[in-house]
């Protein structure tokens, strides 16, 4: 296994001009380590293609599932040992199938997998077999079918087996949502986030010879917890907080001294994809801050965040985009109440995070290395 460790020291950076603490921590000072280890998978081979895109951590931290869509199989990580454990088969039709494409998937608190997409809302055991239909589409069949709907994340109520919650898109109007069902009574709630549409203003419109065919610019995400559910994304520093236990939603936004309120960058409302100039407008947007999704980190009880604005030269990829010849990545730090208390420039990273998790109380990040999985793990005091 490779270890390589590297220590670093940077002085905190206040999220305000008084220093404020947590109640376990202080944020004086902070302290940066930075560890790389690798995976080891035997005489199989990892699926890297994606970067990890279709992957995520079990609820105990033990395990990271990384999803093969060509091939419909889930591998099995063991991140304590770094070693792969198995792979799992599914089947894409039939009484088991899932289809030909997932939205994502999520490991439930039993140690089952939860997957998702057009049409597909269920569980499956460790061996791919259906144990329970959610129904989704059936349930809520007006607010999904008929609007066309994107399920982008799907989250189990931790007290109730038959509550499930979903962050939901509407692609032709660009609208986010919150679906709250219960599968028992196929009964549903929709809860609104309208503070998201607001988004609209930095969102470029992808056309082929006039007809749309996309957009970009934008993006929420959803993160959940044990009790929570948090929606920030790429623009505003901002994020809806919706809690299990208190069956409450609140909005919290933020002013980092680092990383700002908003992306500052204003595209224009329509690209044709046969010019050049969506390549330039997308380097000005990732040359602009995008805010990351938050982490729970549960050894700390807090939450962590990266945040990215990337460097680019003048050397461009086969596709036509800008090379990006580096990055400043940005560490925010929340307690547990949402409570924005550091903010600082990570001096070891220098690109655009793939994906990354907290385990541990530290940020592992996805790094392939000579075709090999390989994690940078950075450790924050």
């Amino acid at each position: 296994m490779k270890n390589l460790k590297i220590s670093l020291v940077c002085f905190l950076i206040i999220s305000c001009s008084e220093k404020r603490t947590s109640e376990n921590q202080d944020y004086s000072n902070l302290t940066f380590s930075l560890d790389t280890v690798m995976v080891d998978p035997g005489d199989d081979f990892l699926y890297l293609r994606d970067n990890l895109w279709l992957s995520n951590i079990s609820t105990d931290g033990t395990y990271l599932y990384n999803f093969n869509r060509n091939d419909a199989v889930l591998e099995k990580i063991d991140l304590d040992n770094l070693t792969l454990v198995n792979k799992i088969q599914f089947e894409k039709e039939g009484p088991n199938g899932i289809g030909t494409f997932i939205s994502n998937f999520s490991g439930t608190s039993e140690g089952h997998i939860m997957m998702w997409s057009y049409g597909l809302s269920s569980i499956f055991d460790q061996n791919a077999k259906l144990i329970k239909n959610l129904n989704f589409d059936k349930i809520a069949e007006v607010e999904l079918k008929q609007s066309g709907a994107y399920p982008m994340e799907l989250f189990e109520c931790p007290n109730d087996p038959n509550r499930f919650l979903s962050l939901f898109l509407q692609w032709q109007e660009r609208k986010y949502f919150l679906l709250d069902v219960d599968t028992k009574n196929e009964t549903y709630r929709k809860i609104e986030l309208p503070e998201l549409d607001k988004m609209d203003a930095y969102s470029a419109e992808l056309t082929y010879d006039g007809q749309f065919v996309g957009a970009m610019g934008t993006g929420a995400f959803g993160m959940g917890t044990e009790d929570k559910i948090v929606v920030t994304n790429l623009v505003y520093n901002e994020g809806y907080i919706y809690d299990f236990s208190a069956d409450s939603l609140i909005f919290k936004s933020w002013d980092g001294p680092l990383t700002g309120v908003k992306k500052t960058y204003l595209p224009p409302k329509q690209i044709e994809m046969q010019s050049t100039q969506q390549w330039e407008v997308s380097k000005l947007i990732d040359e602009d801050i995008n805010y990351g999704s938050m982490l729970w980190d549960y050894e700390n009880q807090r939450y962590l965040r990266l945040s990215v604005k990337q460097k680019f030269g003048e050397e461009k990829l086969e596709s036509g985009a800008f090379k990006p010849i580096g990055a400043e990545i940005f560490l925010s730090i929340f307690d547990k109440d949402f409570n924005l208390v550091a903010e600082s420039l990570v001096p070891d990273l220098n690109k655009r995070p793939d994906k990354h998790f907290v385990k541990d109380g530290q940020i592992w990040i996805f790094e392939n290395i000579d075709d090999e999985l390989a994690f940078l793990r950075l450790k924050v005091e």
